[in-house]
Formats: C-alpha cells, structure tokens, sequence
C-alpha cells in the first residue's frame, strides 16, 4: 500500500510539473504573439547619392521603410533630422511614403565648418521604442582648408571574447568567439594563445576574417582564464575571458541543408530547473519553433529545426530553465538567398568625353510592382568602398544586431561557404537587439504615445462656446496652396469642440480659411477662439551620448578628397561667377516655355510636377467649354483610360481603379462631377503607376487644377485663416541636356551625374531607358540602383562605366 501510495504521489507531482511546465510555455508564446501584434517594429535603409560632401553641396537621399521585412509600413510619413556633432538640429525634411520609399535632400550650408554631420530618419511609431533603433548614419563633409585641425586620437586596440550561447559553463566544452578592433571600430587581425591562471597554455587562436575567429575551451571549476596577443605595433596584451558558471547550459548551432541543429549540454550534476528546458525560436518577434527538452537523464541534446519554411533573416534561439528564466541564447542568419529580384542594366550609350552623352537600360523581369532609385556619380570621387552598407545588409542584417558590423555588404557578396562562415562568426559576436526577454517575462510593454500616421492631417478646437452652441456644427475649411490652386471641405466638430480632416496631401506651406457652417454675419466665428495643429510630430530627445556610440567615419584616400574638394571650389566659384555675370549681362536670353509648361509651373507641385503622362490645358479649347464634366471632356482623349460618364461616372485604367485629384487632394468622382468646366484650368492624366497621393496606383490618376483668381478669392474674403504646414518641397535634381543648351561658357564641376529616387516598374512597365550626360571632368562612372518591390524583396546593383 505504502509503494502504491508513493507512486500516486510522483505520478501526481510529475503530472503537476508537467502540467505548470506547459502553461508557462503557453504564457511564453502568447507574450510572444502580442510582442508580435501590438509592436511591430519598422526599420530604415537609406540610400545616399555619393559616400562624401562638401560644403555648399546637396545630400541626395532616397529611404525604404520596412516593418517585419515586408514592404508595407504601419506610417505614412518620413521624418529626417540632420544634426551637427552636438546634437543639434541644422534642417529638418518631412515627407510622404510611397510603396515602402521617401525621398528628400539637405543643402549643405557654404560656411559649415564640421567634418561630420549626422543624418536621423524615422516615424513617429518608431518613437514609441528604444531610441537606438532610430536610424542614425554619419555624413562625412571634407574639411575646407580654414578649418581648425584636430587634434588626433591615439589608436588603441581591444579584443572581445563571446562565448557561443551567452556563458561558459564548468567542465563543458565551448566555442567562444572573439573579435578584435581598432578605436575606430576597423578590425584588425590578431593572434595569440589562451593560458589559465598559472600560465600554462591551453590554446592558441588566430583571426579567421575581419578580426574574427573562434577558439575551443573546456573550462575547469576555480580556474581564470585569459589570451595573450600583440597588436599591430607589437604591444603586448592581455585580456580576461568571461568567468565560467557552475550551473546553465551550454547551446551551439550548426546549419545543415535545410536544418539548424541545435546542442545543448549541461553539468552532470544540475539543479532540477536546470534538466527540463524549452526552446524559443523567433523571427521579428514571431515564434516559429518552440520545444520542451527534457535531460533529467541526459547531459547532452541534439534537435533539429526545420528552416525551409522560415524567411530570410536572423533567428532567435533562446533556451529557459523549468523557472522560465533566460539561460543561453544564440542569433543564426537563414539564407535562402530569395531576398533579391534582379535589375539588368545595360549600357546602351557611352561616352566619357566632356559633356558625352550617354545611356542605360534598366530591366526588371519581374512583373510586380517595384520601386527603385539610381545614382549615377564620378567614380573617381565616388569609388566603391570596402564599408559601405546596403538595402540588404540594412534591413535584413545590421537592422537586428547589437553593435558595429564592419563591411556588412560582404556578407550578402556571395553564397560560397567561406562567407557563410564568415557571416555566423558575426553572428557569435553580436547580439539581438529589437528586446529583452526579461523585460518580455516582466510584461513591461512599451508606452504606445504615438500612433502610425496615414498622410498629413489638420487637428483644430474651438474654445469660447457652450455644448449647445457647438450642437451639430460643422467647420468649412478653404484650404488655398501656395500654387494657388483651392481645396474645400467640411469638418465635423464634436461635442468637445475638436474637428479633424485627415488624409491631406500637399507640399511646402497652405492657408487654411475657416468659418462655422450657418454662420451668415461669422458670430460664432469671431466670438471664438480657433486653435489649429498639423499631425506632424515634435523632433525627438536623444541623449548626446548616442553620437559617440556611432562608429567613426573611415578615412578616404587623401588624393580623393582632394579631388572632391577642388571640385567643389571650383563649382562655388562657377556660382559666384554666373551671378556676376547675370548682373552686368545686357543680352538675356531665355527659352520660350509652352503654353502647358508654364501652367505646369504655376499650378502643380510634388509628384504632380512633371511626370509621366498627358497635359490639357482649357485655355482656348472649345471642347472643354462645351463638354458638361471633367470626365465627359477626357473620353476618348487618352488611350487605355476607360471612362463612364453613367452615374456619377468613373474611371479605370488596365482595368484598376483611376485616383483622382483636386488641385493635388484626393478626391472622388461625385466631387469631379460637381466641377463646372468653366472653373477648370488644367488637367493632368498620369500613366500608372501614380504614387504621388493616397491610393494612387495601378489605376493612374486624373489631376484637375481649378482656375485661380477672383472667383476663388471672392468665397473667402474677410475669413480667417491660418498656415499649415505640409510636407517639405521636392527640390528636382538638376540634369543638364547638352544637345539642347550646349552652354560652352559655363564649366560642369559636377560629382553626382544623374540622380533619381522614384523609378517604378510594374507589369506592363518593365524596361527604362536613362539617358544622361558626362561633366567636364569625369573619366569613369560608378552607378547604382536600389530597391524594393510590393512582395518586399530587394534588388542593389552596381556597375562602373569606363
């Protein structure tokens, strides 16, 4: 009876065990699903024209905002700060996302002094996480020669040992890895050997790349253990590895085929919380492998995880104890190497005499839709270096990783085996760093202060009047840009006061006219207090402190900042002299612009400027005076829009629905409808795709422009207003066009040849052709094209034209 008793007894403890065991597992991967549903995480790759500026140059910039790897991102808009080495706020840009992009420009003033600004890109739900995950990149500026000369820091040396799942344990055996750098961050390469605390050598290790390596150790209980090693001036060092524990885990991966086989070891004797364990694997923030381990008889495990089915990126494997406590944790990088589609590009024209005209061909196979930049640059100023990162490394990579990668675009270079075993050593030497479990565990949730935006917003209150005085009141607002073109609408107001019109998409600055509907004589308007705000979010508070945790820039060759410098000098002096000229010149001449250019000028803005597609302008066109709408008048006009005219009417374009526009707001057809022709100035049609609004598309877009003038100016007389500000205005690259203005007077000093942040493809739109010219100096041409399309894939050429 006793034994029977017994046995019940274990029976139920077990199943008790068992039974915790599996609801704590439960708690994890639920803590882990909200980690995953209620903080998803955006990341920021920006591509830069070139790798080094001058005073009195333009920054050219084009970012890909991502969250959890895939194109569609929580925001909708893009904040940019440059700052000095200060901290300081010198310029700051705001801008629309579109397809996964944004894409802006700092001049740089003539007088700046420093060698290094920063640039700081982010949304506002970024914000709401750690400040470290902000993307921050230095900019190098070339030094003017009135500029005070450092004083240098001395190079030092420093080697870093991490063993292979966090610690060393007592009399198991480990790989711990080790990375040695310079002061500056550059790796250096290293020898040495390992000895414990009487000095006898127990090892010797050597840097395999980059400063990286490994180096097998079998800890003994009450033994210390350090390396020995020169540096690059011979100095001798020593250095202490991290002391081994008595108790934990020891946890090791290898990758096979399509497997990831995990190890884990433990001491002969253990605490009861140190035989059972369960095994997390995550992928931005996303639980893709959980398992229970169970070695109360075992000292060592081998499992497999299956990772065909995993996306590309780096995994998370972490082991806990039976008392769910984080015990070791190892990062893997899984390459598929499906990431990237392929950009073909072709050199359809060379010539690198002065001004030569030249020409390449990009082809995008893929039908999607895919939005890509290129820079084009003197690659004798501009040369390819050996740190430079990419889309790839970016945000499939350094993204994710705690501390400095040297060179990260090496990583993505290739699939050979050297490189993948030069990728894990980067592995072993960083760590994750999107959160802590033990914050996770703690259910210490960030504080959500802000919420993704979808475009520009106005947000506005009425002070001063009672509820029954607010009862069923609307606020018409007269929103007239700075083109003149004039946007109506109607916003609600609450019981509080407060009104809001979303989704606004204009650039540079707008009056906001505005009256309470019902409001003949403007009472109520005047007698209250209208306060007014944009939805744009104040710049955030880092400490200084994380300018200094930033890698140093590396040190170009002398003779090329030289070049770029004389460069530079001589366009400033190029500038000072056309304004000279301009000022004593008697002869002006001056091109003739079209009818439809100079509306195009006066009216658009943005995206709308330009681009691809069919300009009507109803200045003495007797069709537009007879035709009864907008979408009457463009039947026909355009091949490939299907229009109808039933109803309110319609239209689409490769059988996708057309956006329309309002002097540049999204509007829909029974606003366009309303439109009497005789108001009409101008009407855009754009090809698709048309990324300049909210939901343009697949479909194009129809743009119409309201005449300006009296009429416009007669509804809001007397009203008053305010500025609102919108998104910061697009400055176009400058590319000349020497066929046409040859110009031979005036001297081409330029480094960026052509630069364009929105090349789009789609399936009817696969192959572009990009003409563009050579400047007066440039012997060889460095070019490159980035990108993302709508499955989130990504796509980095390069291509020297010499």
């Amino acid at each position: 009876m006793y034994k029977r008793n017994l046995l019940f007894t274990c029976l139920a403890i077990a199943a008790a065990c068992f039974f915790t065991f599996t609801a704590q597992s439960q708690r994890v991967d639920s803590l882990l699903s909200n980690l995953e549903t209620r903080f998803p995480q955006e990341k920021i790759h920006v591509q830069f024209d070139k790798a080094f500026y001058n005073a009195g140059e333009t920054v050219w910039f084009k970012a890909y905002i991502t969250a959890d790897n895939l194109p569609g991102p929580l925001s909708k808009n893009l904040y940019a700060d440059l700052l000095d080495d200060k901290g300081t706020i010198l310029q700051r840009k705001m801008m629309p996302i579109i397809l996964a992009g944004a894409a802006s420009n700092f001049d740089l003033p003539d007088t700046i002094r420093s060698t290094r600004l920063y640039l700081r890109a982010y949304t506002s739900w970024m914000l709401n996480f750690d400040s470290s995950l902000l993307f921050v990149r230095p900019i190098q500026i070339i030094a003017a020669k009135s500029a005070a000369k450092k004083t240098p820091v001395p190079t030092t040396y420093e080697l870093d040992f991490f063993p292979e799942g966090g610690d060393l344990v007592e009399r198991i055996a480990s790989r711990v890895a080790f990375k040695a750098t310079d002061n500056q961050g550059i790796p250096i390469a290293v020898k040495g050997d390992i000895v414990n605390g009487s000095g006898k050598k127990m090892g010797a290790f050597s840097s395999l790349h980059e400063g990286m390596g490994f180096v097998e150790l079998t800890p003994m209980p009450g033994e210390k253990y350090k390396a020995t090693w020169k540096d690059k001036k011979g100095v001798l060092h020593e250095t202490d590895l991290p002391a081994a524990k008595k108790e934990g885990a020891v946890l090791s991966t290898s990758l096979f085929d399509n497997k990831l086989l995990y190890t884990i070891k433990r001491p002969d004797s253990a605490k009861a919380e140190n035989t059972s364990f369960y095994v997390i694997g995550q992928m931005q923030q996303r639980l893709v492998y959980s398992a229970r381990i169970n070695m109360s008889k075992k000292t060592e495990i081998t499992a497999p995880i299956e990772t065909d089915s995993l996306p590309t990126g780096v995994l998370q494997v972490t082991i806990f104890n039976a008392d769910y406590l984080p015990i070791a944790e190892r990062i893997v990088f899984i390459n598929h190497d499906n990431y990237y589609f392929i950009t073909d590009v072709h050199v359809t024209e060379k010539n690198l005499a002065k001004r030569g005209r030249n020409g390449i061909q990009l082809d995008v196979g893929d039908v999607l839709l895919s939005n890509l930049s290129i820079s084009i640059t003197d690659a004798g100023i501009n040369p390819v270096s050996s740190h430079e990162e990419s889309i790839y490394s970016q945000l499939l990579l350094t993204t994710d990783l705690q501390g400095y990668v040297y060179n990260p675009a090496y990583y993505f270079s290739s699939t050979n085996d050297s490189v993948k075993t030069h990728l894990d050593l980067v592995m072993m030497t960083n760590g994750w760093r999107r959160f802590k479990w033990t914050e996770v565990l703690a259910e210490k949730w960030p504080v959500l202060k802000n919420v993704p935006e979808n475009f520009l917003s106005v947000n506005g209150k009425i002070l001063g009047l009672n509820k029954a005085l607010l009862y069923q009141k609307d606020v018409t607002g007269i929103m007239k840009m700075k083109n003149g073109s004039t946007n109506f609408f109607t916003m609600k107001v609450d019981e509080k006061g407060e009104f809001k019109e979303p989704d606004l998409y204009f650039f540079d600055t707008a009056k906001l006219y505005y009256q309470l509907n019902n409001d003949k004589d403007k009472t109520l308007t005047t007698s209250s207090t209208f306060s007014f705000q944009s939805n744009f979010i104040k710049t955030p508070q880092q400490p200084l402190s994380f300018l200094s945790s930033l890698p140093s820039l590396h040190k170009a060759d002398s003779s090329l900042l030289v070049k770029s410098s004389t460069m530079a000098a001589l366009q400033r002096s190029q500038v000072e002299s056309n304004r000279v000229k301009t000022l004593t010149t008697v002869e002006v001449r001056a091109k003739q612009k079209s009818l439809k250019q100079q509306m195009d000028e006066e009216y658009t803005s943005g995206f709308f400027s330009g681009g691809d597609g069919y300009t009507f302008t109803t200045e003495g066109d007797p069709f537009a005076r007879s035709a009864t709408s907008v979408l009457q008048y463009l039947q026909g006009k355009v091949a490939g829009l299907q229009i109808s005219t039933s109803g309110e009417g319609g239209a689409t374009w490769r059988g996708s629905p057309t956006s329309f526009f309002i002097n540049e707001v999204t509007s829909n057809t029974g606003a366009l409808a309303s439109i009497n022709m005789n108001d009409v100035a101008m009407i855009k049609v754009f090809r698709p795709p048309f990324f300049g609004g909210v939901g343009g598309g697949a479909g194009g877009a129809i743009a119409v422009y309201t005449k300006k003038g009296g009429g416009d100016n007669s509804q809001i007389k007397g009203l008053p207003y305010t500025n609102i500000l919108g998104y910061s205005p697009i400055k176009e690259f400058f590319s000349p066009d020497y066929e046409k203005s040859p110009d031979p007077e005036v001297a081409d000093y330029r480094t960026t040849l052509y630069w364009n942040p929105f090349v789009f493809f789609d399936k009817n739109s696969r192959r572009i052709v990009i003409p563009f010219y050579n400047s007066d100096n440039c012997k060889k041409m460095r070019v490159t094209i980035e990108g993302i399309n709508e499955q989130g894939q990504l796509t980095r050429e390069e291509k020297i034209i010499e």
